[in-house]
């Protein structure tokens, strides 16, 4: 026999089986990255993450989560605090190595086992933040963690309030001044004093206690303020389920009903055009603030005031009706 054909039939064997573990390979390869991209995207909705940058996050102090920290072999991650760390504890130190650097707390893995895991606990003047710590690759990895107050969070909801009645109070202000420009004798009578309270008079403000709950969701109405020709009604969700909540959306209007039989009903629905300022998406155990700015309007004699929040592929919708209304 010929020994090239001897060589090749020798040979064809080991060929077809580096072929097949080649292509299973690669299979394999594709469905790890497959599973990475989904266990990220998993642990960021969790966490309630906010990306800054790659691998780098805004995240809210919440003492009642397990946070979901991923690590890579040969990088640290860093978990920022705004303010100082009092205690931290790690469940295997022989694992991972932890460092504390008053509000800065570092961990890296000291093994090459890719199933390592532990826990993390992190204990701060406001509370206690806890960490379920993992291995991956550093494609998916949580380099920095940025935590902020929660009142923070609320502080940044009222400034934007603050800012939008400055913006209007600043307009007010403009347009009397202009509307005054013309008459010089009368601008010189008018004093800054007078102006401020032209503008004082044109603001307002009642506070609400009104609520509905549904599934383990609670909406609030605080407070329902006007300055000039435009009004603001504060809120808060409170989502205590297990489950986020899409908002789809949030308006405020006015129904009227009508008798029929002895019993009410609603006889029409007009939704007020408004700006809302609220996050979209409120995970399990979160509490959020939000604003709806619009023109104000008073109610018909017939008209009561109603606000309707309504959830994205869910039926946990709720309705607040003939809350107080500045008239």
């Amino acid at each position: 026999m010929n020994p090239k054909k001897i060589l090749l039939a020798f040979l064809a064997p080991s060929l077809v089986a580096l072929i097949s573990g080649s292509a299973l390979l690669a299979e394999d390869t594709a469905k790890v990255q497959g599973d990475q991209s989904v266990v990220l995207k998993e642990r960021q909705q969790f966490n309630k993450l906010k990306r800054s940058t790659r691998n780098i996050y805004k995240v809210t102090m919440r003492s009642s989560v397990v946070y979901r920290l991923q690590t890579a072999l040969g990088y640290v991650s860093t978990i920022d605090l705004p303010e100082k760390a009092l205690k931290v504890f790690v469940g295997d130190q022989e694992l991972f190595k932890v460092g504390v650097y008053e509000t800065q707390v570092l961990i890296k893995p000291v093994t090459d086992e890719l199933d390592a895991r532990t826990n993390l606990v992190i204990v701060t003047a406001s509370g206690r933040l806890a960490f379920d710590v993992s291995v991956g690759g550093p494609e998916t990895a949580d380099f920095v963690l940025d935590f902020r107050l929660p009142q923070d969070d609320e502080m940044l909801v009222q400034n934007a309030f603050d800012k939008k009645v400055e913006e209007k109070s600043q307009q007010l202000e403009k347009e009397f001044k202009e509307k005054e420009k013309g008459l010089e004798k009368q601008a010189e009578q008018l004093s800054e004093q007078k102006l401020k309270e032209k503008i004082a008079a044109q603001s307002r403000s009642v506070s609400l206690k009104s609520s509905a709950t549904k599934d383990g969701v609670q909406v609030n109405l605080l407070s329902l303020s006007q300055v000039g020709d435009k009004a603001y009604l504060r809120f808060s969700v409170l989502n205590y389920s297990k489950m986020p909540y899409r908002v789809s959306k949030v308006f405020v209007g006015m129904i009227t009903e009508e008798r029929k039989f002895f019993k009410k009903r609603e006889d029409s629905s007009i939704e007020f055009q408004s700006e809302l300022s609220l996050s979209n998406l409120i995970a399990p155990d979160s509490y959020v603030y939000g604003v709806l700015s619009f023109d104000y309007r008073a109610l018909s004699k017939n008209g009561k005031s109603v606000f309707r929040i309504l959830e994205e592929g869910g039926n946990r919708a709720m309705e607040i009706k003939d809350f107080a209304w500045l008239e």
